[in-house]
């Protein structure tokens, strides 16, 4: 398991390492951190701009990801479509 920080509430959740994740957009809204992917892989979120975008994404298992970076999470754990949150992977404690 894999412990994950929700970014928009600071919980601490354990997570499979098989857990779907994708690359944070450069414009994605902050403010609503969510996404959800369809089972094309196109990922939908809300920009700066205010507006919804549709790209093609890749998802990855959250083993690939680094301590402290921070990736949409899927919330449903290792199903690729579904809903998606704003998270950091647990950095190593000191």
């Amino acid at each position: 398991m894999i412990p994950i920080v929700d970014l928009k509430t600071g919980a601490v959740l354990p997570r499979a390492s098989d857990t779907r994740t994708l690359d944070l957009p450069v414009d994605l809204d902050l403010e609503f951190a969510v996404a959800s992917l369809d089972a094309g892989s196109h990922v939908l979120y809300r920009s700066t701009r205010g507006k919804e975008v549709s790209c093609l994404v890749h998802p990855r298992p959250l083993s690939w990801r680094a301590r402290g970076e921070e990736c949409l999470v899927a919330d449903d754990g290792a199903a690729a479509a579904g809903h998606y949150t704003l998270c950091a992977v647990e950095p190593a404690a000191d």
